[in-house]
């Protein structure tokens, strides 16, 4: 095949019908950029085949090819139809349609041919019949009414995607020329893109793509993931390999949850305030304070090793008056701090100095407001300074069991259980963000459980996750603390 000369390029409506069968080529002439052999692959695949299903690990660059997939797309197809999806806002607009952005940027004579919106990319004059549009799949609908000579549907990280977003796309992709390009790590064990690599996969050019097989993928990276989670585990699987996990059901709370949340950005009021402390009994523990805002938004937890409980106790002084200065409305605060082993210290410690807090927030409060508390003239002004609502809450890892919620079908053996329960619902309702940390996503998604005697649910011990190589769940514990509700021993008068 000939390869264009700089002249031939000057015109890119010209140069259109040499790239429908060459993405690879239109990628490297046009968009100027070298893509591996992995994104070679799934270029040819995407322009050979009517349905192709990639699963790879973490960092082998799928935004990059399906972006570039979008502007081949747009650039070598008369009046063309480019839905793409991804699970959250996060997946698709910041990493996706930022990429496609970028490139479409940095390429002088595509940005004369495409405009590009938060929304929508389109080619000059057609924005209604020639244009890629952006949908996330939390729409049932997201991928429905797209009927067009040349159609290609894009799916990114698909294994997050529901079922039902996918019914429309097999109806439309009955059309001849009608295509469909889905990526992403395969963190569940069912579903459309599950099937896409075993029941289904006759139907599909099926890509595998092992991160290890990426120079994109820092050896560092996988270094990491073993050294922290083990060759064997599904972290190691899923982000490394880009293989399905080996198993989920008897997992709490499944990685796919743990992902979305992570993914996930939710706007809170800021009106209360939670910090669950886990205090290290152990020497390889640590000691994790997890900031909780509306049992809904996590701040960055704080981790420390080898500590005593009076830093510890400091530490949560310090993080209290933090978010107190950062959110000066925010009222209710709850620390709920594990008194089973040596975090009784930290909890006696803070109880002690609670009034002192207080007073001490709402002094610098005043003083933030100009106004001095110890000046007669100013004190009734002073009154009006809100103070705030701190309660210092003992937990039992080890207390009764019960529900999650009254209308739940089963029941836990210990308050550890009602405490993961509660963080398994918020995930499972996806009303719950944390931070993008592997080790919590780890810990959250490989403790076990059983159905003991008595029908309740028992949580895998920390000592037998310990013989399977696992490190103590100390973040996902203080988070599990932060989201608990206890029963109120102390009352303040």
């Amino acid at each position: 095949m000939r390869r264009l000369t700089k002249k031939d390029m000057s015109n890119l409506k010209e140069a259109l019908q040499y790239y429908y069968h060459a993405p690879v080529e239109f990628v490297e002439d046009i968009i100027r950029v070298k893509p591996d052999d992995n994104q070679k692959a799934i270029l040819r695949s995407l322009e050979a085949e009517p349905m192709t299903s990639v699963r790879s690990g973490h960092g082998i660059g799928k935004s990059a090819v399906e972006s570039w997939a979008i502007i081949w797309y747009l650039c070598t197809r008369p009046f063309p139809k480019i839905p793409c999806t991804a699970p959250t806002q996060h997946q698709l607009f910041d990493i996706l349609w930022a990429e496609a952005s970028k490139w479409i940027r940095n390429t002088p004579a595509l940005a004369r041919e495409l405009i590009w919106t938060k929304e929508k990319i389109y080619m000059r004059g057609h924005p209604e019949e020639w244009f890629a549009v952006a949908r996330t799949a939390t729409n049932p609908d997201a991928l429905q009414g797209f009927h067009a000579e040349h159609v290609l549907f894009i799916i990114d990280e698909a294994s997050g995607v529901k079922d039902i977003v996918f019914e429309p796309v097999l109806g439309a992709l009955s059309t001849k020329g009608a295509k469909l390009l889905m990526c992403g790590n395969p963190t569940r064990l069912s579903g459309f893109f599950y099937d896409s690599h075993h029941k289904n996969r006759s139907a599909y050019n099926a890509l595998h793509i092992d991160g290890r097989s990426c120079t994109r993928v820092d050896q560092e990276f996988v270094d990491k993931i073993i050294q922290m989670f083990g060759a064997e585990s599904d972290v190691f699987r899923i982000r490394v390999e880009g293989n399905f996990p080996k198993s989920e059901a008897d997992s709490l709370i499944s990685m796919e949850w743990c992902e979305a949340a992570a993914a996930r950005e939710i706007e809170t009021k800021n009106v209360r305030l939670d910090i669950g402390i886990d205090v290290a009994r152990y020497g390889d523990d640590d000691s994790v304070l997890y900031p909780l805002f509306d049992h809904a938004r996590s701040e960055k937890p704080e981790i420390y090793h080898h500590n005593r409980t009076t830093e510890i106790s400091g530490y949560a002084v310090q993080m209290i008056k933090k978010y107190a200065a950062l959110y000066p409305d925010m009222k209710t605060y709850r620390v709920k701090v594990d008194c089973d082993g040596l975090g009784v210290g930290v909890y006696d410690n803070l109880y002690d100095m609670r009034e002192q807090i207080i007073n001490e927030i709402w002094l610098d409060r005043c003083m933030q407001a100009g106004l001095n508390p110890e000046e007669h003239s100013d004190y009734l002004d002073c009154q009006e300074i809100p103070s705030i609502d701190l309660e210092i809450m003992e937990c039992h890892f080890g207390g009764a069991g019960g529900k999650v919620r009254e209308s739940d079908p089963v029941e836990y053996s210990n308050s550890t259980g009602i405490m993961w329960g509660e963080v398994r619902q918020t995930l499972q309702d996806g009303v719950l963000q944390i931070p993008d940390n592997d080790t919590l996503i780890s810990q959250l998604s490989s403790r076990k459980y059983t159905v003991n005697k008595d029908g309740r649910l028992e949580l895998e011990r920390k000592e037998t996750m310990k013989k399977r190589g696992l490190s103590s769940p100390d973040i996902a514990d203080a988070l599990a603390l932060a989201m608990y509700e206890p029963q109120r021993w102390n009352l303040y008068i």
